[in-house]
């Protein structure tokens, strides 16, 4: 009888280590998790055409980490970041993912830095497993649902849509004759696209399509070409604020003084605002709030920055810095959520858990589930006031109908 006794306590000794032998049976187990810490793997455009835009990003992403390790950490953990440089082109995109992944062993990820990396990336990104946070939002990573890709603004077409409802149906354009200008980018070509079929559905066929990359010095040609069509507006989009900048000094050169509206990279900086009168007729739609504006949300960031970085109200921070607020607000509660506990499925059910997240004031409401994790869904239209230096917000937050 004792011998049958202790067999049956082999047997379900033998059994549960079978059992458990894919399970992790503590932190150390889980990729970038000690008892101590957490790391986060980054990927930025800290050099590239994009380089101005990501030091805010990279900016915005410490202060607010270094808020949250003073303040006692996640859970017990303090959070570990790597920052890396991706130049805002694919090959150092995948060279960083590949280091974060296999070298660092980060635990989540923010990033990459554009749509044409994302759209190579985020395979990797499912493969490995890896919850990651991202700044751009091409259809492709988005719709389906990826599982570990994570988002805080609606997918492109989304504002694309909301910004032409606003042009013909807010500011009532007199016979639009309306040029489309755009890189020969991802993010470009996937705006385009969009643009063109939601003119369709007024009636309206651009009357010019232009080419303008990021990193451009010059916009003559394409100045010309729009005022050679006689338009009476243009449509940039799939832009940086730098590209935006070019084409409106060279519409004001050729005395063109027309309505530009602007895609949410446009207004990602402040630069806009810093060149006069230039400035005057630029539109832009974006799904964050700047700097300056109104909310509890906005205060605390402006507060907890000033702490950490006195004296530097002004120059304005562009809508990067908030953008990258926001993301590091969400994965940080989502890691709240998950608990000490803490691993990659863990971390994405806690996100999935977030509903009607209110931000105060920073951006719309963000919900997530498991069929969407773009997270938010609304827009507002800005107006450059370059006399003032701000973006003048000039509706509520909306959606693409």
């Amino acid at each position: 009888m004792k011998k049958k006794s202790v067999l049956f306590i082999f047997y379900v000794l033998v059994s549960i280590l079978i059992f458990s032998g894919n399970t992790r049976v503590n932190a150390e187990d889980v990729r970038g998790i000690t008892d101590k810490s957490i790391k986060i793997g980054v990927i930025f455009g800290m050099t590239g055409p994009a380089a101005g835009l990501f030091v805010h990003a990279a900016d915005a992403t410490r202060t607010y980490i270094k808020y949250i390790n003073d303040t006692g950490g996640v859970n017990g953990r303090q959070l570990d970041l790597i920052v890396e440089d991706d130049r805002y082109s694919i090959p150092p995109s995948i060279a960083a993912l590949k280091k974060l992944v296999y070298r660092d062993r980060v635990f989540s990820m923010i990033g990459p830095s554009s749509a044409s990396c994302l759209n190579v990336l985020w395979k990797h990104i499912e493969k490995e497993k890896l919850p990651t946070m991202s700044i751009v939002m091409p259809e492709i990573a988005f719709v389906p649902a990826k599982r570990y890709i994570f988002g805080v603004m609606d997918i492109y077409p989304g504002q694309v849509k909301v910004l032409i409802d606003y042009v013909i149906k807010d500011f009532k354009l007199n016979e639009p004759r309306v040029a489309l200008v755009y890189p020969d980018t991802e993010a470009g070509k996937i705006d385009r696209e969009v643009a063109i079929e939601w003119l369709k559905r007024y009636n309206i066929t651009p009357v010019t399509k232009e080419v303008l990359n990021p990193g451009a010095i010059d916009a003559t040609s394409q100045a010309m070409s729009i005022k050679r069509y006689k338009a009476n507006a243009v449509l940039h989009v799939g832009t940086i604020p730098s590209t935006t900048v070019t084409l409106l000094q060279d519409l004001r050169k050729m005395g063109l003084k027309i309505p530009v509206f602007g895609s949410w990279g446009a207004m990602i900086g402040e630069e806009i605002n810093a060149i006069g009168e230039a400035a005057n007729q630029f539109y832009s739609v974006h799904a964050t709030s700047p700097w300056y504006g109104k909310g509890h949300g906005l205060e605390e960031m402006k507060k907890i920055t000033l702490r950490y970085h006195p004296e530097t109200e002004k120059p304005y921070r562009g809508t990067m810095y908030t953008h990258l607020w926001i993301l590091n607000t969400v994965l940080v509660e989502g890691l709240k959520r998950a608990g000490r506990n803490l691993d990659e499925e863990a971390l994405i059910k806690a996100l999935e858990s977030i509903k009607n997240y209110d931000t105060g004031g920073l951006c719309g409401p963000i919900t997530y589930s498991s069929t969407s994790h773009k997270g938010g869904n609304s827009w507002k239209i800005y107006k450059a006031d370059p006399t003032n230096r701000k973006f003048v917000p000039l509706t509520d937050w909306r959606t693409a109908e």
